[in-house]
């Protein structure tokens, strides 16, 4: 895979932690809670940015370990196996404090990279 391709694939992650920002945005847990649409949509852009993290290559993942790679390739797989309950509050966390601390490391990794 090529450079260019990796900045791509991190773009499109951080394309997707905006969407995930902007469906959140001035919202309360109680409202997401609520709102089917919204939870479906933040659903979407957790399994794309899955998907998208597994392209990365090894080498850069290695490369750029400071990156909780892992804790980005578990967040899909971590929703599916929590109970229906848990799971609209597991993904508000991951809405509102996860993605929100990844997405400043993934922007530096873009700049770092020069893409």
């Amino acid at each position: 895979m090529t450079g260019r391709n990796t900045a791509e694939l991190l773009h499109g992650i951080l394309n997707e932690i905006g969407k995930v920002s902007r469906l959140t945005e001035g919202h309360q847990y109680e409202d997401f809670y609520r709102d089917e649409k919204t939870y479906a949509s933040v659903t979407g852009c957790i399994r794309a940015i899955d998907e998208l993290v597994h392209q990365v290559p090894t080498i850069i993942r290695v490369k750029y370990a400071l990156l909780p790679w892992k804790e980005l390739t578990a967040l899909e797989e971590e929703v599916a196996r929590a109970d229906p309950v848990s799971r609209t509050r597991l993904l508000w966390k991951i809405s509102t404090e996860t993605l929100p601390r990844i997405r400043p490391l993934i922007e530096n990794l873009i700049e770092e990279m020069g893409k």
